[in-house]
């Protein structure tokens, strides 16, 4: 390797890889390597950055930089990006790598910082995989969106802390739950491939959700038992998959409900976003009274403080009487409410202790179930 090496580069062009992988930086982890990016210089004229926390491993790159020499090194990765972030916009940034430092210069604006040689940083190993397939940038950030929310935090039951992404005969299933709600996504994969399933921890959803946009862009998707990779354009996304047997979900959802009813979502989200001011704090409880002709919602608190509303549903004439009280934690209706998409969604019930199932009107690619609670 040489003892030096000098490349500039416009600063916008810096700064967003550097953005990408300083994401997943705690600067107080316990593992001070892992506060660092290694930075990667190659002779064809690519620079590659890349980060990890031990179980998220980003690497993104610049093309095109004028350099014909290899050039590795470690440094903080923070300080790195907030120096870059801080010179002048749209100006060239100079770096000058030599003896353990790094020198970094724009206009009038210089920075000395220390560097480490590349010993010991960690990586992930992504070789051999056993599927692979593609998706669009659009289509991963909406079934994250749709199902995100329902992923447990800290639960002892490991497989609840994350997504389960699951192939089965060609469709593309995407299942979150907490044990209280269950999410579920589908999408039709146009690529023949074999059936398998894997849980991504929630962090990584998180993370990964960040990087994504609404765009056709085909991402690479590749999966071993132990790691899933997502490439774009210029990143790639690695991230270690929890180990355990998520439950058969497909069991939990009930075979026959009693009634359905259609209501105005934006409607039933307004009404929601009200009651929610005077629900009890602790518990979250709302109460819905299902019958023939509306929908009223109530709740109460600690303090006697009451608040109801009464909204219309859609006439049927099914010719089925009914008149049922479900309770419910008004957040956990809130956030399907927010992701469904529908002018009109419907709400389907057995019983006043059976869970409901919420779903839009004309999409069939998602379904929700949400089980009652006792106030």
């Amino acid at each position: 390797m040489e003892n030096n090496i000098t490349i500039t580069i416009n600063r916008e062009l810096l700064i967003k890889p550097l953005k990408y992988v300083t994401n997943i930086i705690n600067n107080k982890s316990i593992h001070p390597i892992i506060n660092n990016i290694l930075v990667e210089i190659m002779d064809n004229g690519i620079i590659f950055f890349k980060s990890t926390n031990l179980e998220i491993e980003i690497t993104s790159f610049i093309k095109n930089i004028n350099n014909k020499k290899k050039y590795s090194v470690i440094l903080q990765g923070k300080k790195f990006f907030n120096i870059c972030r801080s010179l002048p916009k749209k100006n060239d940034i100079k770096l000058l790598f030599s003896d353990n430092k790094v020198i970094i210069s724009s206009k009038n604006c210089f920075f000395k910082i220390s560097t480490l040689p590349i010993d010991n940083f960690p990586t992930i190993d992504f070789i051999k995989y056993d599927i692979e397939f593609y998706l669009k940038n659009k289509v991963i950030k909406k079934f994250i969106y749709a199902t995100y929310f329902s992923i447990a935090d800290n639960d002892v039951r490991k497989y609840l802390n994350g997504l389960l992404l699951q192939i089965k005969n060609n469709i593309l299933y995407i299942v979150s739950t907490d044990g209280h709600r269950l999410s579920i996504y589908n999408s039709i994969i146009h690529t023949k491939i074999i059936d398998y399933y894997v849980i991504i921890p929630k962090k990584s959803i998180f993370e990964l959700f960040k990087l994504l946009n609404n765009t056709d862009e085909l991402i690479n998707i590749k999966i071993n038992c132990n790691n899933i990779c997502f490439i774009f354009n210029n990143l790639k996304f690695i991230s270690k998959l929890i180990e355990s047997n998520f439950p058969n979900y497909k069991k939990i959802i009930p075979k026959f409900f009693y009634k359905t009813i259609k209501i105005n979502r934006i409607e039933l989200k307004n009404s929601l976003n009200r009651i929610s001011i005077l629900v009890n704090e602790r518990t979250k409880g709302v109460t819905l009274l299902f019958n023939n002709n509306y929908l009223k919602i109530f709740s109460n608190n600690i303090n006697n403080e009451k608040v109801e509303e009464i909204l219309e549903i859609e006439k049927n004439n099914d010719g089925k009487e009914f008149n049922i009280n479900i309770s419910l934690n008004i957040n956990y209706l809130i956030n399907v409410i927010n992701v469904l998409e529908s002018s009109i969604i419907k709400i389907s019930f057995t019983n006043n202790i059976s869970s409901i199932k919420i779903e839009d009107n004309y999409e069939k690619n998602r379904i929700y179930l949400i089980m009652p609670m006792k106030i």
